[in-house]
C-alpha cells in the first residue's frame, strides 16, 4: 500500500501529455515546424529533455549508477528525438519548452519564454494555452522590434533619418511600404 496519491507517482509522467496538448503534431519536430511556419516572426522552439544515463565505475564509485541528465534541444535538432511515443520508449521526458525569435536584419532577439510542463498540476489543454500565450508574446515583441528598425526610405524621410547611418522605425502611414517596413 502506498502512502501517497497515485498522481504523485513520477513514473506516470510521459510524453503522451504533449501528444494530447498538441494533437496536430505527432512529434517535437512537427510542433517546431508549425511554430516556425505559422508565426510571422518565424519563432524558434527548444525543448528541455531529461533522461537517465548509466555512469560506469571510475575508481571513485565501485558500482554503476544512473545519473539524471537534462539538456535543451534546439529547433532543427528536435528531429533526432522522434515522435512523442519514441521519446517514451527511450525513457526521455520533455519537462519544458522555450520559444523565442531572432528578428531578421538586426542583431536583436526577443526574450525567450520558458513554459514548464506541469503534468501533475494541469491538463494538457492548459499547457497548450500557456504555450500559445508565450508564443503570442514572442510575436508581439518581434513585431515591435521590426517596427522600430525596418522602416523604408519613405519612413526614414518622414522621421528625418539617414538610412546610411541608422535604422528607421516604420511609419504607420507610409504610402510606399504600407506600414510593413522593409527587409534590412
Amino acid at each position: 500500500m502506498t502512502d501517497h496519491p497515485p498522481e504523485y507517482d513520477v513514473d506516470q509522467l510521459d510524453n503522451q501529455y504533449f501528444a494530447e496538448a498538441f494533437p496536430d503534431a505527432d512529434s517535437p519536430a512537427e510542433l517546431y515546424r508549425q511554430v516556425y511556419k505559422y508565426t510571422d516572426c518565424g519563432a524558434h522552439l527548444l525543448m528541455q529533455i531529461e533522461y537517465y544515463k548509466t555512469i560506469e565505475p571510475d575508481g571513485f564509485d565501485d558500482l554503476p549508477f544512473d545519473k539524471l541528465v537534462s539538456e535543451w534541444v534546439h529547433s532543427d535538432a528536435l528531429r533526432r528525438l522522434g515522435t512523442w511515443k519514441d521519446l517514451d520508449e527511450k525513457g526521455v521526458l520533455i519537462v519544458a519548452m522555450m520559444v523565442g525569435s531572432v528578428v531578421e536584419g538586426v542583431d536583436q532577439c526577443t526574450e525567450s519564454i520558458e513554459v514548464e510542463a506541469k503534468q501533475l498540476d494541469e491538463e494538457p489543454e492548459e499547457f497548450n494555452n500557456r504555450f500559445y500565450v508565450a508564443l503570442s508574446e514572442v510575436e508581439r515583441e518581434a513585431e515591435a522590434i521590426w517596427s522600430e528598425t525596418h522602416g523604408c526610405e519613405t519612413c526614414a524621410k518622414h522621421f528625418g533619418i539617414d538610412l546610411d547611418g541608422e535604422l528607421s522605425p516604420v511609419w504607420t502611414d507610409c504610402p510606399d511600404c504600407e506600414a510593413n517596413g522593409r527587409v534590412v
